[in-house]
């Protein structure tokens, strides 16, 4: 049994579908897919979390000055992080995050822009706040999924394997392999430095969670998200670190990273 955790704009899952169990399956069916021979969907499930993390919020959603003040913050550590000039990054005590936005649109394009906004409003509705009745009810549904059906493998994307990392201390399973793609989990201060990982643990911040025997990253060379793109630097607890090319566009798409050799190759490993 294999068990995916999404990151991001998953909504639409839940609007196509009509329910929060509908949506996983319909996720679990598209990365089952993706994925391809060492994953039949009937052997496929996925934790869905989408809704929990929904604030309702629509107009003006890909405007960076409407993000709340923790959510400019993670923009501007960003953007410090991909190697922004001073003059970007030196007014970050008033947050100047249209500056920033644009900046990431002048070098990655309007796409990345759009995307990086609508990251850091639902990355921070789960980062902000360890003790959030959002974050709790994430990694208990992560938890519940985990439990019902005792996975072998889980595969966690983007903001995904945050909740995955940080579920898997929190409530340690039994786990084979934990492959992580287009992680956020180094990113300096907007992401690392808020990492919970439970009572007595957060000492232990960087190693692989307790009972999981394995963990592979992988990250797209071209990848905005998965910074740094060399994860054991900051998570030694990592086993292995594989590098991909996925192409500019699809850089951060899980489908695209589902389909990669590398991660076949390392769950026919577990099977």
């Amino acid at each position: 049994m294999i068990v995916g955790v999404h990151g991001i704009r998953c909504l639409r899952y839940l609007a196509r579908s009509g329910s929060p169990e509908l949506a996983a399956r319909l996720l679990a069916d598209e990365w089952a897919s993706a994925l391809g021979t060492p994953a039949p969907a009937s052997r496929f499930e996925a934790a869905y979390y989408a809704h929990l993390l929904d604030l309702g919020t629509s107009q003006g959603e890909e405007d960076p000055e409407l993000l709340n003040r923790p959510g400019q913050q993670l923009l501007m550590d960003w953007v410090s992080a991909l190697g922004a000039p001073a003059e970007v990054t030196m007014g970050r005590t008033t947050l100047p995050v249209r500056q920033a936005a644009e900046w990431i649109a002048r070098r990655y394009g309007d796409m990345a822009r759009r995307f990086v906004v609508h990251f850091c409003r639902e990355a921070d509705t789960y980062v902000a706040d360890p003790n959030s009745v959002h974050r709790q009810q994430v990694r208990a549904e992560l938890h519940r999924v985990l439990e019902l059906h005792r996975p072998r493998v889980v595969l966690a994307h983007s903001l995904g394997s945050v909740v995955a990392y940080e579920a898997l201390w929190h409530q340690p399973v039994e786990l084979d392999l934990l492959i992580t793609l287009g992680s956020p989990l180094g990113l300096p201060g907007a992401v690392y430095d808020r990492l919970s990982l439970g009572e007595g643990n957060d000492a232990r911040k960087g190693e692989r969670p307790p009972r999981v025997r394995r963990w592979v990253n992988v990250a797209d060379i071209g990848d905005i998200v998965a910074i740094p793109r060399d994860l054991p630097t900051r998570f030694p607890g990592i086993d292995v670190h594989h590098e991909v090319s996925l192409g500019l566009v699809a850089s951060h798409q899980a489908a695209r990273y589902l389909g990669v050799p590398e991660v076949a190759a390392e769950i026919r490993a577990c099977f």
